[in-house]
């Protein structure tokens, strides 16, 4: 019976276990990007991005949305934005996507994109930016390269790629 026991729990970790970064992870509904540790409060996560993308998608209205302003937390900002009510389509997007029966997806953050940037990077088009989640005012959110790894802030009215990412928490 403890045989039986750690088989199971060996098989189970297994599935836990990543795989290289930038590859797919069977299961988890995209390419593994990295582990992140836990900090300002967020728990240690594994995270996933999306295969697919969005193209020519707008951030989203001249707004000034409280709660979409975090660097981390691509969740809550996502959250924030959405539940204004107003038309945020690259939000919205992520949002929407499903991958593997996993429906947790969101708009990452701008450190997503720099960990994407640094350790998937071939992964992504380095023909336009990518949208995070994270704003700064109103009038403008941030924004990664791929080809050089540039980020900056821009218009909330221009269209950029958009990926949707999700955590997979190390203590689910």
């Amino acid at each position: 019976m403890e045989s039986a026991t750690a088989t199971t729990q060996a098989i189970a970790s297994k599935a836990n276990t990543p795989p290289a970064h930038g590859e797919i992870w069977p299961g988890q509904g995209g390419r593994f990007i990295c582990t992140v540790a836990a900090s300002a409060g967020l728990p240690e996560r594994h995270l996933i991005c999306s295969t697919e993308e969005a193209e020519d998608l707008a951030f989203g209205p001249y707004l000034d949305v409280p709660g979409a302003t975090s660097q981390l937390d691509g969740p809550a900002n996502t959250a924030a934005l959405l539940a204004t009510g107003k038309d945020h389509p690259a939000a919205a997007w992520a949002a929407a996507y499903t991958a593997d029966g996993h429906t947790d997806f969101h708009m990452p953050s701008r450190h997503d994109l720099l960990l994407a940037y640094i350790h998937a990077k071939d992964h992504f088009s380095e023909d336009d930016y990518y949208w995070s989640s994270s704003q700064d005012s109103r009038f403008t959110a941030f924004v990664q390269d791929f080809e050089n790894g540039n980020g900056t802030w821009d218009d909330k009215g221009n269209e950029r790629r958009v990926r949707a990412f999700r955590w997979v928490h190390l203590n689910a």
